[in-house]
C-alpha cells in the first residue's frame, strides 16, 4: 500500500465509482436527475481532495484498491477543498434530501469522540475480484494504527463487510437504522495493539 498523491485522481475515482454503485448507504443522497456513475465520479473527486488535504488517501500496491484514513483533529485549511466539497454538493447532492444528509452526518459525527483524537476510517474497497487489495490495505491501516497508539472509528452501510471488521478486532458499539430508506449503519472501533 502507497500513499496517493495527486495524479491518482482518476484512478481513485474510477474505483471508487465501480466499488460505490451498489451501495445505498452512499447513493441514496445522490440527484436521481443526472446518471448515477456521473454523480458517484463527482463524489469520489470530493472524496480524494477531502482525503488528501488531511494526508490520509492510499492506494493498494496492485492499484486495485483504495481507503481513506486519517487523524480526525488534524485540520488544514484549504480554498481547494471547500470547492471540491461545492462542486460535489451543487452538481451530485440532492438539494430537497440536503437537510437529512446534514442530521445524518450530524448524527454520526455525534456517536465518535469530541476529541478527535483517533483515526477516522472513511472508507476502503476494492474491485470486485479484487479482495487481496482490500485485505493489503486493512492489515496496513491497523498496523498505522498501532504505531500511531491510536484507536480507529468507522461506519458501514454495508452488512456483508461487518464481519470482516469484525475479524480485524473492530467492535461494533452503535447501530443505527433509517427505515424509511432501508439503511442500515453499523458504528465500530478498534483499539491499538500495543503490545
Amino acid at each position: 500500500m502507497r500513499k496517493a498523491n495527486w495524479s491518482d485522481k482518476e484512478l481513485y475515482a474510477d474505483i471508487f465509482t465501480e466499488v460505490f454503485a451498489g451501495n445505498t448507504g452512499t447513493t441514496w443522497e445522490l440527484r436521481k436527475n443526472i446518471r448515477q456513475e456521473k454523480a458517484l465520479r463527482r463524489m469520489a473527486m470530493y472524496t480524494f481532495v477531502k482525503g488528501m488535504i488531511r494526508d490520509g488517501v492510499y492506494i493498494s500496491d496492485n492499484e486495485n484498491g483504495i481507503g481513506v484514513c486519517f487523524r480526525f483533529n488534524y485540520r488544514k485549511f484549504s480554498i481547494r477543498s471547500i470547492w471540491a466539497e461545492l462542486v460535489f454538493a451543487i452538481t451530485a447532492l440532492s438539494i430537497r434530501k440536503l437537510p437529512q444528509i446534514l442530521r445524518r452526518e450530524a448524527y454520526r459525527k455525534n456517536k465518535r469522540p469530541a476529541s478527535g483524537n483517533y483515526l477516522y476510517y472513511w472508507f476502503l474497497d476494492a474491485r470486485p475480484g479484487e479482495r487481496s487489495a482490500a485485505l493489503e490495505m486493512g492489515k496496513e491501516m491497523l498496523e498505522i494504527a498501532d504505531n500511531m497508539n491510536l484507536p480507529i472509528y468507522l461506519e458501514t452501510a454495508v452488512e456483508r463487510i461487518k464481519p470482516a471488521y469484525e475479524r480485524y478486532g473492530f467492535e461494533t458499539f452503535h447501530y443505527w437504522e433509517i427505515k424509511e430508506k432501508s439503511i442500515q449503519f453499523w458504528f465500530l472501533k478498534h483499539e491499538p495493539n500495543t503490545s
